[in-house]
């Protein structure tokens, strides 16, 4: 464990909710039953605050992606959908552990907000740019939406590009049972951070999209390490994440 984790963890043991060890006590164990987890590129990771974006690929993925972001030192701040927030005792969890509600249906300005409290406070935010599962047959990132380069240029923080790969060999897209035996391999990638300064000067909506098929294909380009060379062909529903 190298120095910086360690102080990062000792950072969050002083800052964060005692609810937070509740929800990692829980998870971890459970993921380590589930899959070998491998992280690599975590040197590449920024000291200060930061957006998270990764592929979204099953319903599992905020599980071992939670995982992935306590094995760092940080404490998880997952935009999730709003309709969670209304399940009895999952919904406070849920709030009290700084989880960031989206509301699909609205402009979003509560979940940004949320989102800016935890950049400002040095921490890390995730987002899935795709906005839900894959729809591509073979799991590639789809065309992503603006809202992390959004936020990373108000905030004026990097965005950090990783892609993970395995969960859908426990739980498929759209699948409902578990696929335990044998146990699996689950692994995520963290690529080069997109400094804050590539997202200052974003003048117009063209910008901000040219910005984030790149955020895109940043993902895309770290899957690529993991599975190997995305193919040529690409749908509509892929197109801006190559």
């Amino acid at each position: 464990m190298s120095a910086r984790t360690r102080e990062l963890r000792r950072s969050r043991r002083r800052e964060y909710p005692f609810i937070a060890y509740v929800v990692a006590l829980l998870i971890v164990p459970l993921t380590k039953i589930l899959a070998r987890c491998e992280f690599r590129g975590l040197d590449r990771l920024p000291k200060g605050p930061y957006i998270l974006v990764s592929n979204h690929i099953t319903k599992l993925d905020p599980i071992f992606l939670i995982r992935f972001v306590w094995a760092t030192g940080r404490m998880p701040h997952f935009m999730a959908k709003a309709s969670l927030f209304t399940i009895p005792v999952v919904g406070w969890v849920l709030r009290t552990s700084g989880q960031i509600p989206v509301d699909r249906g609205g402009r979003g300005g509560a979940a940004v907000g949320d989102a800016r409290h935890w950049l400002d406070e040095g921490q890390c935010v995730q987002i899935y740019p795709e906005g839900t599962l894959t729809r591509d047959d073979e799991l590639w990132p789809m065309k992503g939406k603006s809202g992390a380069v959004r936020l990373a240029a108000e905030a004026g923080v990097p965005i950090v590009p990783i892609a993970h790969w395995g969960a859908q060999e426990i739980l498929p897209r759209y699948g409902k049972g578990l696929s335990i035996f044998p146990r699996r391999h689950f692994t995520v990638q963290v690529g080069e951070p997109i400094a804050a300064e590539r997202f200052t000067g974003l003048h117009d909506a063209a910008d901000i999209q040219t910005a984030t098929n790149e955020v895109m294909s940043a993902i895309t380009t770290q899957l690529e390490t993991l599975r190997g060379p995305k193919p040529e062909t690409s749908t509509d529903a892929t197109q801006g994440a190559q």
